[in-house]
């Protein structure tokens, strides 16, 4: 899932399970300690205290809108309401993918006769 999400955006999907004990600002330095967090983005998720938090670095957000992010943590919410943790992570991680499609290159060449 993950790898998909990584090769069709040209970004960097991560997912980190586990203790947030001060909420958005762990989550913060989590991310800030990827290998390259301007083009990443992180999932993080604390079961314990049920929040989740999306982090998008700076190149990212360029592909990544808040409301895809928002989008993505209300999917993960409801499976996780259900017990299953695997399946929610792995459905918004597929919305952020879906998102943050990388734009196709329509014109790589400029037309025939066209001059400046």
């Amino acid at each position: 899932m993950l790898l998909r999400a990584n090769h069709n955006s040209g970004l960097i999907f991560r997912v980190y399970v586990g203790p947030m004990d001060v909420g958005r600002a762990s989550a913060l330095a989590i991310h800030r300690d990827l290998p390259a967090p301007a083009r990443s983005v992180l999932i993080a998720v604390d079961p314990d205290r049920r929040a989740i938090e999306v982090v998008t670095g700076a190149l990212a957000q360029e592909q990544v809108e808040d409301q895809a992010c928002r989008l993505a943590s209300l999917t993960m919410a409801s499976r996780f309401a259900i017990g299953d943790i695997a399946a929610g992570l792995r459905d918004g991680a597929n919305v952020l993918a879906e998102h943050a499609r990388a734009g196709r290159v329509l014109h790589t060449t400029e037309p025939e006769g066209a001059s400046n």
